[in-house]
C-alpha cells in the first residue's frame, strides 16, 4: 500500500523513534501511580490525582476499581465530561456490590451537570467507535506500524482519552502480532534470505510497537542489534555492524551466529586478523573459523598454510592417531 511504503520511507529517512509507551507495564507501576494518586487526592490535589489515576488505567487496565477513583478525581478537578465518561466505564465493567450503588448514583448527579453545560460538549464515543473498528481492521490485515496501522490506532484512542479493561486486550494482541512479524525478519535474516534494507529496518519499529504496548522484551533487544548490523553491512558501514553485531552478540551470547556476523564485518572492513579472532574464541569448532583460518594462513604466505588447509580436507574424516 502507497501509505505504508511511505510510511517505511520516512522509518529509514528518520532513524529509530521512541515513541511514549502506550499500555502496560511500560507505562509504569499500577501500584505505585495509584498510591500517588491517592496521596494527591487527599492533599485536595485533584487535577494531579486525575492524571495519575489514568496514568494507572493505562499501566494497568484491567484494574476497574481505578476507573471510579479517577471519576471521583475528575469531577472534583471540575472536569465533568471526562467524569462522566470514566464513571459509564466503571458502572459497565464493575459487578453489583456497595460501591457500584453508590457510583450509580454519583454519575447520575454528574450527568445532571453535565445536561447543564453551555455549550453542549462533543461526545467522544462514536469517535472511539470508529477508531476501535480501524483498530482491529489493521490488525487483520496485518498492517502494525503508522498512523493508520493497528499501532497509530492505539495511539489515537490512548491520545483521545478512551478508557477501558478492553485496552489490555488490544494491547496483548498488537503486541503479540508485532513480535510475530519482526522475529520473523529475523528468522528469515538469520536463514540468510536475500532482503531489503526497508525490510530490515522494519523490524525495530516493530518491536519498538511491542515495547509501547507493555509486551516482555526477551531477545528483542539483541534482535533489532543484529539486524540494524545487517542493514550497516549492506551499505558497506562496516565499522557501525561491527559494532551493532557486538551489542547483539552481548544481549544474547548463546546465539554465535552474531558473532560469526561480527567476524564477518571485520572481514568485510579488511580486518581480517581481528575477524578470525572472533571465530577462534566464539566458533572454534565451526567450519567457517577452519575456512578463515586456512585463507588467513595461506595468504600470509606462512609455513602453516599447507598444514592448516590439511587439516581442514582431512582432520574431520581422518582424525589423527594418537
Amino acid at each position: 500500500m502507497a501509505s505504508r511504503s511511505m510510511l517505511v520511507a520516512a522509518v529509514l529517512a528518520a532513524g529509530p523513534v521512541l515513541a511514549d509507551p502506550l499500555v502496560g507495564a511500560s507505562v509504569g507501576n499500577a501500584d505505585a501511580l495509584i498510591s500517588e494518586a491517592t496521596k494527591q487526592y487527599n492533599q485536595k490535589k485533584q487535577a494531579k490525582a486525575a492524571e495519575l489515576f489514568l496514568k494507572a488505567t493505562r499501566a494497568n487496565p484491567s484494574l476497574v476499581p481505578v476507573y471510579l477513583q479517577l471519576a471521583r478525581s475528575f469531577l472534583a478537578a471540575k472536569q465533568v465530561p471526562r467524569a462522566c465518561y470514566a464513571y459509564r466505564v466503571y458502572l459497565k465493567s464493575s459487578p453489583d456490590n456497595p460501591d457500584r450503588k453508590k457510583a450509580q448514583a454519583e454519575s447520575d448527579q454528574c450527568e445532571r451537570q453535565l445536561a447543564g453545560l453551555k455549550p453542549a460538549p462533543v461526545d467522544p464515543s462514536p469517535k472511539y467507535v470508529e477508531t476501535r473498528a480501524a483498530f482491529f481492521a489493521a490488525l487483520e490485515k496485518k498492517e502494525i506500524v503508522g498512523p493508520q496501522g493497528a499501532d497509530g490506532q492505539l495511539e489515537t484512542l490512548v491520545k483521545d482519552g478512551y478508557l477501558g479493561p478492553d485496552l489490555a486486550d488490544m494491547a496483548a494482541k498488537l503486541g503479540a502480532e508485532a513480535i510475530a512479524q519482526a522475529d520473523e525478519i529475523h528468522k528469515a535474516a538469520l536463514a540468510n534470505e536475500k532482503m531489503s534494507l526497508e525490510r530490515l529496518r522494519l523490524a525495530r519499529p516493530l518491536y519498538q510497537v511491542a515495547a509501547d504496548v507493555g509486551a516482555s522484551p526477551g531477545d528483542q533487544k539483541s534482535r533489532m542489534a543484529f539486524l540494524d548490523g545487517l542493514a550497516a553491512l549492506q551499505e558497506k558501514d562496516h565499522k557501525k555492524a561491527e559494532g551493532l553485531f557486538s551489542e547483539a552478540a552481548r544481549a544474547d551470547a548463546a546465539n554465535k551466529e552474531y558473532s560469526f556476523y561480527r567476524a564477518l564485518a571485520l572481514f568485510q572492513g579488511g580486518d581480517r586478523p581481528a575477524a578470525l579472532k572472533v571465530l577462534d574464541k566464539e566458533l572454534p569448532d565451526d567450519p567457517r573459523t577452519a575456512a578463515l583460518r586456512v585463507a588467513q594462513a595461506v595468504g600470509a604466505g606462512s609455513d602453516n598454510g599447507a598444514g592448516e588447509l590439511e587439516k581442514l580436507l582431512f582432520g574431520k574424516r581422518y582424525p589423527p592417531e594418537k
